[in-house]
């Protein structure tokens, strides 16, 4: 299906490369050059869409000296420089970076506390301090928010916090009214497509797929190639989607045992949704009274799925669980459409 190596996934720090977001980057290279830079942002967007990576680029190059602020037609820095060595290194004085160990775990107080005196103290190699935070959807509990709005409420002039985040909707208002927010919006399919057939790390014949699930995420769309289950699902989502009336409850359990420890819960829904819409769209060319009826137990579906899939967010509920509740509403519509 793919090819026999895995694609290297690096740690955003580690990335010189920027993709598919022109926009946002002349954006800052604009209020670089006019000295307009604000003390906090809000990068966000979905998973693996470049934020961090973007926040790093523009942090190498605000701490680079050599630079020209006034003057700059580009946020790259070369991995050469000394500046890319030491925020990669973790070595740069003038640059703190918040994040859990692992995907897995929270950002505690005690880690935005240590920023107490940092964001305060004097910046050593370069005319700034910089903080970045990814991402907010790893803090631990509302305090940590109380911690972070009182770091932005007394931060000086020359300190510059970019946080990352996946759900917005998260994120109390009292956070994001002090942060200029930027939107990475999904990559659009051609330009993923494009990507991907100058890169030559996939068959055509699955790119279609690949393109589908990226859900307009490049890193997602690489997670996906070094996980071979998720062609699986999608296919077992396909089938099960394109026979919907006709399915058993024993194929749509089958079909759910799919999941396993190696997959978020939120993706394995994606691929279940993707499909949805695609079917809904086919049959909307049909234009025909009997496919009405069947768009309409689809659409009800989709959004009862997102409903699920909004409550496990929002609540950080129980993986299983939510997905048990999901198996009952594919059972019931099926058995709607079999009335």
């Amino acid at each position: 299906m793919i090819k026999e190596y895995k694609v290297e996934i690096k740690h955003p720090r580690f990335n010189d490369e920027f993709f598919g977001f022109k926009k946002i980057e002349q954006y800052f290279l604009d209020i670089l050059k006019k000295k307009k830079i604000s003390n906090a942002y809000i990068f966000n967007g979905i998973k693996g869409i470049g934020k961090a990576t973007f926040a790093y680029r523009l942090a190498r190059c605000i701490l680079n000296k050599n630079n020209n602020l006034n003057s700059i037609d580009s946020l790259y820095v070369s991995k050469e420089n000394n500046i890319f060595k030491n925020i990669m290194n973790l070595s740069h004085p003038d640059i703190n970076i918040i994040e859990p160990e692992d995907e897995n775990k929270k950002i505690n107080i005690e880690k935005l506390k240590s920023l107490d005196k940092i964001t305060y103290g004097t910046s050593l190699e370069s005319d700034y301090k910089i903080i970045i935070i990814d991402s907010l959807d790893n803090f631990s509990t509302k305090k940590s928010f109380s911690c972070l709005l009182k770091l932005l409420e007394d931060c000086p002039i020359n300190c510059i916090f970019f946080l990352i985040s996946h759900s917005l909707f998260k994120v109390p208002d009292t956070i994001k009214s002090r942060c200029q927010k930027i939107y990475f919006n999904p990559i659009p399919e051609n330009t993923l497509r494009k990507w991907f057939e100058n890169s030559e790390i996939i068959d055509k014949k699955n790119l279609d797929i690949l393109i589908n699930l990226s859900n307009g995420s490049l890193g997602r769309a690489l997670e996906v190639i070094n996980n071979n289950e998720s062609f699986d699902i999608y296919s077992g989502a396909k089938k099960i989607i394109n026979n919907f009336k006709n399915i058993s409850k024993e194929e749509i359990d089958n079909f759910f045992s799919l999941f396993n420890n190696n997959l978020l819960l939120e993706d394995f829904l994606l691929i279940i949704q993707i499909n949805i819409i695609q079917n809904i769209k086919k049959l909307i060319i049909k234009k025909n009274d009997i496919e009405k009826s069947v768009i309409d137990v689809y659409i009800s579906l989709f959004f009862e799925i997102n409903k699920k899939i909004s409550n496990f967010r929002l609540y950080d509920l129980d993986s299983l669980q939510t997905l048990n509740t999901i198996r009952y509403i594919f059972i019931k519509h099926s058995e709607n459409l079999n009335k």
